[in-house]
C-alpha cells in the first residue's frame, strides 16, 4: 500500500497540537504526506469515522526474544496487540544480541529496539544478576557501541530473586555503566533486598523506574501514604517513572494514591510476556484504559506512549503526527462499558470506558500496512 487517506478520524496527538479535531491524514510511500481538514483523492480510503486516530503506540517494557523464558515473538506482543513500536527490557545480553537481532529483530514487521541487559546472558535462565560471572562490563559497551541504531538503553532487575547476595552491586555497576555509554538504564524494581531507597540513589537524569506503582513492601509510598523522599528526589534529578503493568507489579491503590499525591508516571508501558499477555495485562490500550479509569487523562496517556517514549529514547520519526514522519497510526473507539478488570496484585475495577482497537497501521520504509483487529481477542 503506497497512497491512502485516513478520513474523519479525531485525531489525538497533543505535540503536534492535534486535541481530538476531525482530520484527513494522507499517506504517501510510509510517511505522512499531509494533514488536514479535508484532502481530496489520495488513493485508496481508511473510513476512521467515530474513532480517534493517534499515532502508533511505543511499548518500553515488552520481553520479545523467545528465546529468553519469558519471551514471545516480537508480532505477537507488537502489532496484533496494538503497538507499532516496542522496546525488548532486557532479554537479550551482550552473548546473544546478535541472535536476537539477526533472527528476531531483523524479521519482524513491529518495529523493535533493545534495552541490554547489564547480564551478558539476558533472561535465558533467570536469576542473571546474581553472580560477577554472568557480568561482563566491557562486552556490554562493546556491542551497545556497536549497534547504536537499535540498542537505546540497558536494563537490570532489582529483586532479590534476581540478585541474590550480591545485593545492590549489580544494580551499580548497570547504572554506572548506562551512564558511561550515554544511556539511560531502566531498573525493574520489586521485591527488596535490595530497597527501592538505595536504587533510587544510583539513578540519573533519563533513567527509568519500571513497575513504579507495584504493590509490594517497600515501594514508593511511605506508611503514611505519601511518596517516599528518594523518589521525589530522583523525579527532581530527572529520573522517569515507568507502569510496567505486568503479572505482579502494578497496584491499582498505589497508583491511585500516588496520582492523589502529584506523582502520576511519565510512560505507560506492559510488561508483555509469555505469562500475561493473555491476561491481565492483554496490550497497551488495555492498560491504558485502566489509568483513564483511575483518573489519568486521554491526551496525556496518549502522549505517554507515543511521543514522550519516542522523545526519550531518541526513536527518529516515531511517537507523532506531522508531515514527514513515520505512518504509523492507531485507529480505535473509545466506548462506554460496564467491566470488570484486575491489577497485578488482584485488586478489581470496574471500567466506564474502554479503548477498543480497531487498526493499526505500520510502515517501514516506503511500505504500510493495515492490520485489523477482532473485537473480543
Amino acid at each position: 500500500m503506497r497512497e491512502f487517506v485516513i478520513r474523519h478520524g479525531k485525531v489525538i496527538s497533543p505535540v503536534n497540537g492535534y486535541h481530538g479535531e476531525e482530520k484527513d491524514i494522507l499517506v504517501r510511500d510510509g510517511k505522512i504526506a499531509e494533514i488536514a481538514d479535508r484532502i481530496e483523492g489520495g488513493g485508496e480510503v481508511i473510513d476512521a469515522e467515530g474513532c480517534i486516530v493517534t499515532p502508533g503506540f511505543i511499548d518500553i517494557h515488552t520481553h520479545c526474544y523467545p528465546k529468553a523464558f519469558l519471551g514471545l515473538d516480537p508480532d505477537v506482543l507488537g502489532i496484533q496487540r496494538g503497538t507499532t513500536t516496542i522496546l525488548d527490557a532486557g532479554s537479550s545480553g551482550a552473548d546473544n544480541y546478535e541472535d536476537f537481532r539477526s533472527n528476531y529483530i531483523e524479521k519482524s514487521k513491529t518495529k523493535v529496539f533493545t534495552l541490554l541487559n547489564l547480564s551478558k546472558e539476558g533472561l535465558i535462565r533467570g536469576h542473571e544478576l546474581d553472580d560477577m560471572s554472568k557480568i561482563d562490563v566491557e562486552k556490554a559497551k562493546e556491542v551497545i557501541r556497536k549497534y547504536p541504531d537499535n540498542i537505546v538503553g540497558m536494563k537490570a532487575r532489582a529483586s532479590a530473586s534476581v540478585v541474590g547476595e550480591m545485593g545492590l552491586e549489580p544494580i551499580a555497576i548497570a547504572a554506572r555503566t548506562a551512564h558511561e555509554v550515554g544511556k539511560p538504564l531502566m531498573v525493574h524494581v520489586g521485591n527488596y533486598p535490595p530497597a527501592l531507597t538505595d536504587v533510587l540513589k544510583l539513578l540519573d537524569r533519563n533513567d527509568i523506574i519500571t513497575h513504579a506503582y507495584h504493590g509490594k513492601p517497600g515501594g514508593i509510598l511511605t506508611e503514611d501514604k505519601k511518596i517516599i523522599e528518594e523518589a521525589q528526589k530522583a523525579r527532581e534529578r530527572g529520573v522517569k517513572f515507568d507502569v510496567g503493568h505486568g503479572v505482579a507489579s502494578f497496584s491499582y491503590r498505589v497508583f491511585e494514591q500516588a496520582m492523589r499525591e502529584g506523582f502520576d508516571c511519565d510512560m505507560i508501558s506492559t510488561d508483555l510476556h509469555v505469562e500475561n499477555y493473555e491476561g491481565p495485562v492483554y496490550n497497551l490500550a488495555a492498560v491504558v484504559s485502566k489509568l483513564l479509569e483511575l483518573g489519568e487523562s486521554l491526551e496525556d496517556a496518549v502522549t505517554k506512549c507515543t511521543s514522550v517514549p519516542a522523545a526519550h529514547f531518541g526513536l527518529e520519526g516515531l511517537g507523532e503526527l506531522a508531515e514527514g514522519k513515520t505512518a504509523d497510526f492507531n485507529i480505535m473507539s473509545f466506548e462506554p462499558c460496564s467491566e470488570e478488570v484486575q491489577d497485578s496484585i488482584g485488586d478489581s475495577l470496574t471500567l466506564n470506558n474502554r479503548l477498543v482497537l480497531k487498526k493499526t497501521i505500520y510502515s517501514r520504509g516506503n511500505e504500510s500496512e493495515v492490520f485489523e483487529h477482532i473485537v473480543g481477542e
